[in-house]
């Protein structure tokens, strides 16, 4: 076992032993973390984390919950718009890493400035549709016109876009287009939303099974009670019900699609 070397100072002047290192303070000594132990703290402590947080949210933790069938046969495109490092990391670190278990393939943009990322993001939607029969999109952005990047490509192509969600204000109204380029549903808001406390649960229920419908819902209904815990922490400052109404998402197409559906 090679040895552990501890440089000290004594009268000015550096010198080596081989005793291990330890902290003193006071009249106690405080010995290193035993590598078995500090393993299963390093490996516990972000699983705690992740489920207060989930918990804090309202919602359930899927601890057993296995990906839905189909995995080889979908892909996924997400994109987030030029915004404060805060919200671009927090987007990234949350919805990559669900794309990455439950898609086959996936690719996730993040705009440096308006227009940003075009040309890759098209030429990954194209690679993506010659290579899955259902490819699903998550436009996490503000008011966005990301359809016009998509309308160009082929229409054999456009058919195998399957679900779209739009985080954008007032881009609820897209979903005629989407359907009409080809996509089998979308989700969107209607006003200036609060949409990330939506998509929180959105889509983690819609990538564990549920369909559309329910995820829609159960989306709508978790946004909402964090809208009224809001308004009762503020006094009324701000008004849930307001909040709803700008906010609530709204489903277009197929209503029962549910992640697993592309299963061979």
């Amino acid at each position: 076992m090679p040895l552990l070397w501890n440089i000290s100072l004594r009268k000015g002047f550096p010198f080596v032993t081989d005793q291990p290192p330890q902290d003193t303070i006071g009249n106690h000594t405080r010995r290193p973390m035993r590598p078995g132990k500090a393993l299963a703290v390093s490996l516990l402590l972000p699983c705690l984390l992740y489920g207060s947080v989930v918990l804090l949210a309202g919602d359930r933790l899927f601890v057993f919950s296995k990906t839905p069938p189909g995995r080889e046969s979908r892909a996924a495109l997400a994109i987030r718009d030029d915004v404060i490092p805060f919200f671009k990391w927090g987007t990234l670190l949350f919805t990559r890493q669900y794309l990455r278990k439950h898609y086959a393939e996936s690719w996730y943009f993040t705009q440096a400035s308006k227009g940003d990322c075009r040309e890759e993001f098209a030429s990954a939607l194209k690679q993506a549709l010659e290579n899955y029969p259902a490819v699903d999109l998550y436009l996490l952005a503000h008011t966005n016109h990301y359809i016009r990047w998509v309308k160009d490509l082929p229409e054999e192509l456009r058919s195998r876009i399957r679900f779209v969600y739009n985080t954008g204000c007032h881009n609820e109204p897209q979903g005629k287009d989407w359907l009409a380029l080809g996509a089998d549903a979308y989700i969107g808001h209607p006003g200036v939303s609060e949409s990330p406390f939506f998509y929180f649960f959105l889509l983690r229920h819609w990538l564990h099974g549920a369909t559309l419908e329910e995820a829609l819902a159960l989306g709508n209904d978790g946004m909402h009670l964090k809208f009224r815990q809001l308004e009762w922490t503020t006094f009324g400052r701000f008004q849930a019900e307001a909040l709803m109404k700008e906010s609530r998402a709204s489903v277009v197409g197929d209503v029962g699609l549910r992640l697993g559906d592309t299963a061979p």
